[in-house]
């Protein structure tokens, strides 16, 4: 395969109030016919400064091309005039943004956005001949009657559905080359297999290059040839996928392999966080960018950068290749050497018992050895208790009509969350969980059925008791930028609560602010700073402190590490669990990244359209789905293996409209096991094991 694209030694800088900053220096990689190449790392490495330069996009947020040169089939991008450059996007070049809704305009149809594209690139067709084109790719793309969506608006469509239509537009003019900025991660995991298989398929139909800017390992693993490491703004190693899982060279790669949350990362050791966080543009350290976070770091390390140099067919920036290597092999020989002893002890064990008693203990032994769990002994007392919970969204309303249109957000939803646990829920975007939180934490009033705290119905309070109980019940939203006042300095969000809910004098909420700063690993200087001088992870931080700053018994975590890369992702998990312990705190943790709330969760929960249609303890849950939609969930996880590629599980199909959910079993539309009962009698919510709930004619056991 010819090179299609290949970049130089490229640097880009920015101008800005303090100076000009470089994001990127000296990056080097390129792209041939037909090749998918990921972009990884954190976010500030320069992942998406480097794919914006490509298409020249940096020219309107007042950055340059400093140095190198960007070559596409032959053709020297960095000195093209803006003219040249629009005749080259979308035709031979072309970007999937991560948030789609921005790239399409709100006022005119997803049609006549797509073919305002194909005609400005294809001068002989005629509107007629561009409609037919954009059904077409709509339809290629997997969007159900393509005819009457390229007459909706952007907002009559559902995230997934947008993002396929942003890869329709994408593809409308046959680009060689397609980048893709994390395409993927605002998405559910269904939604996400449903794009990456998309993606592979047009890959082989199209012999379309791709250019995939991630920061989810598993996603890396199953779609891309190569892998390009960077981080702030430098590439530290570079290798073909099945390499680099197998023997990562350069220590931040291995930090990165390290900190992946997998289905088999045993919940009773703590995840692996490179400590630290990724530096600013006005702050690089000298030498090699990566050493105050580095176990390999020296003196050499810190006086001089290392180049990035070729071995092996592979390229890596690191003075230690040799020790990290080795030091490699040393743990996997002590893990394996560990896990033999184990194993040979148990296998002793069993052989030799001659009692039922004796035998059982021996079992248990074993069980432990092959890491297999035993479910938390948990307080059985309930701290929530939700009984047929149910709300709907009135709509559509008219003087002349007496029927009452809703949107069925939750129906008759009952659990119950235990004093001490973490209770997950899961499911897709529109099933029902946010709005679930927010009726258990009594932001919103359900339209029937009663939530329960401490046995206390919420609704029977009056305004000055729902206050003062408020002070028990707290949030950590899943963007603590958009949750605060930008104005605001830190000091003061964190002390808000306190300031409200208790008498401190201003010296004393200083003082306790500084305290919660500290518990949650933050510095006392943040007190005086806004919160745009800090970091995704750090931000996340912030927002915890408010939350626990009046020792609450319960906090909800709506999604609250599903944006943050997979380091600062293990490094907020850790905290959450130190504080649950240290505080005794109860939480709700509600996200779409099934791996995460399996690791953080005792019992989970999966919602559907809605409703509840499973409870299980967390591995239960996941090595025993009895539910088709549950193990259609679990299934769409990407596996971060490269060694271990298959066709992603996909659900066919959307969910349904909560404003008119299908009869009987909602999930019917998509099941793969619905029959004509499932559409004629709603199935009820039953005890199939301990502790194990599903609402399924024919579970999946």
């Amino acid at each position: 395969m010819g090179t299609l694209l290949e970049i130089d030694r490229l640097s880009v800088e920015f101008a800005t109030a303090k100076g000009d900053l470089q994001a990127i220096e000296d990056v080097s990689f390129s792209i041939c016919a037909g090749e998918v190449v990921c972009l990884v790392g954190e976010s500030g490495s320069g992942k998406s400064v480097t794919s914006k330069a490509i298409l020249r996009l940096i020219d309107d947020e007042n950055g340059s091309i400093t140095a190198g040169s960007i070559t596409l089939d032959g053709i020297e991008i960095t000195g093209l005039t803006q003219d040249t450059l629009r005749s080259l996007r979308g035709k031979r070049m072309a970007m999937v943004f991560q948030e789609p809704m921005a790239a399409f305009d709100p006022v005119f149809t997803i049609g006549s956005q797509i073919v305002e594209t194909i005609r400005r690139h294809t001068r002989q067709c005629t509107a007629n001949q561009a409609w037919r084109q954009a059904v077409e790719l709509l339809r290629r793309v997997g969007i159900p009657e393509p005819e009457l969506r390229m007459k909706q608006y952007p907002n009559e469509l559902s995230g997934g559905m947008l993002q396929r239509a942003m890869i329709a537009m994408a593809l409308s003019c046959d680009p060689e080359l397609l980048i893709a900025d994390e395409p993927t991660t605002a998405l559910d995991v269904t939604i996400q297999a449903q794009i990456l298989q998309l993606l592979q398929d047009l890959k082989t139909e199209y012999r379309m290059s791709i250019l995939l800017i991630t920061h989810d390992m598993g996603v890396a693993a199953q779609i891309a040839d190569r892998i390009v490491v960077m981080y702030a703004g430098k590439v530290v190693e570079q290798a073909a996928t099945k390499e680099l899982f197998a023997q990562p060279r350069h220590p931040y790669t291995q930090g990165l392999l390290q900190s992946i949350t997998t289905m088999e990362s045993d919940r009773s050791r703590r995840l692996y966080a490179i400590p630290g966080s990724i530096p600013g543009l006005s702050e690089m350290p000298t030498g090699c960018r990566f050493h105050p976070r580095c176990p390999y770091a020296t003196d050499l390390c810190v006086r001089e950068a290392p180049p990035l140099q070729d071995r092996e067919g592979r390229q890596t920036a690191c003075w230690h290749v040799e020790q990290v290597l080795a030091d490699k092999g040393k743990r996997l020989v002590n893990r394996v050497q560990g896990a033999a002893a184990e194993a040979s002890a148990a296998v002793t064990a069993i052989t030799a018992t001659a009692t039922t008693s004796a035998y059982a203990t021996a079992v248990a032994a074993a069980s432990a050895a092959v890491r297999e769990p035993v479910p938390p002994q948990l307080d059985t007392v309930p701290l929530f208790e939700l009984r047929q919970v149910t709300k709907h969204y009135p709509y559509g309303r008219s003087l002349f009509s007496r029927q009452k249109k809703a949107i069925h957000a939750v129906d008759d939803v009952s659990f119950s969350i235990r004093k001490g646990e973490t209770f997950g829920l899961v499911g897709e975007s529109g099933s029902g969980k946010s709005t679930l939180g927010r009726v258990l934490l009594h932001l919103e009033r359900p339209t029937s059925g009663a939530v329960l705290f401490e046995g206390q119905d919420l609704a029977a309070l009056s305004g000055a008791q729902l206050r003062e109980q408020r002070k028990q019940m707290q949030m950590i939203f899943q963007n603590p930028y958009g949750s605060v006042d930008p104005r605001w300095k830190i000091g003061d969000i964190i002390g808000e609560p306190l300031s409200i809910h208790t008498s401190l004098s201003a010296a004393e909420r200083k003082e306790h602010v500084h305290e919660l700063l500290q518990l949650v690993g933050l510095s006392s200087a943040a007190y005086d700073r806004y919160p745009h001088e800090f970091s995704g992870g750090q931000r996340q931080r912030i927002g915890i402190a408010r939350a626990i700053a009046l020792q609450p018994k319960f906090v909800l975590a709506d999604e609250a590490v599903s944006a943050l890369d997979v380091s600062v992702q293990a490094q907020i998990i850790h905290l959450l669990e130190d504080l649950r312990r240290r505080l005794d705190v109860t939480f709700l943790f509600i996200g779409h990244g099934l791996n995460v709330v399996r690791y953080v969760s005792d019992r989970i929960g999966v919602m559907y359209l809605g409703k509840l249609v499973e409870i299980a303890p967390s591995e239960t849950l996941f090595r025993h789905p009895a539910h088709h939609y549950t193990k259609a969930l679990i299934a769409s996880v990407p596996i971060p293996d490269p060694a271990h590629r298959q066709e992603l599980a996909v659900i066919q199909g959307e969910i349904p409209s909560p404003a008119s959910p299908p009869s009987g079993c909602r999930f019917r539309t998509r099941c793969p096991a619905a029959t004509a009962r499932c559409a004629e009698e709603p199935p009820q919510f039953r005890e199939v094991g301990e502790g194990h709930f599903v609402a399924c004619h024919d579970p999946v056991f």
